[in-house]
């Protein structure tokens, strides 16, 4: 499979579109820049915090392509943004 190298920057504040699992916050999966990405892991959250930014949520998530990113939701709007990219992936 061939891997896109994506810059941690890369895309900070695009638009995401989510399906979320059934009576949960985390994403089951999401499209950003045209791509879909399936969610494999949540690997921390700061859901259960105190609200940092105005409110917004972020989930720092894992693919099953490898991208590790955080995604942030602000509550109020229902929009997720991409926050940032931790890694581009290269591991399973």
């Amino acid at each position: 499979m061939n891997r896109v190298r994506i810059e941690r920057r890369a895309g900070a504040g695009d638009a995401v579109q989510i399906w979320q699992r059934a009576r949960s916050v985390a994403p089951e999966e999401f499209i950003w820049r045209g791509r879909r990405y399936v969610v494999r892991s949540v690997e921390s959250d700061q859901v259960g915090r105190p609200a940092v930014s105005g409110g917004v949520r972020r989930l720092r998530v894992r693919t099953t392509s490898g991208l590790q990113c955080v995604l942030a939701q602000d509550p109020a709007l229902g929009s997720w943004t991409m926050d940032r990219v931790v890694s581009s992936g290269g591991g399973r």
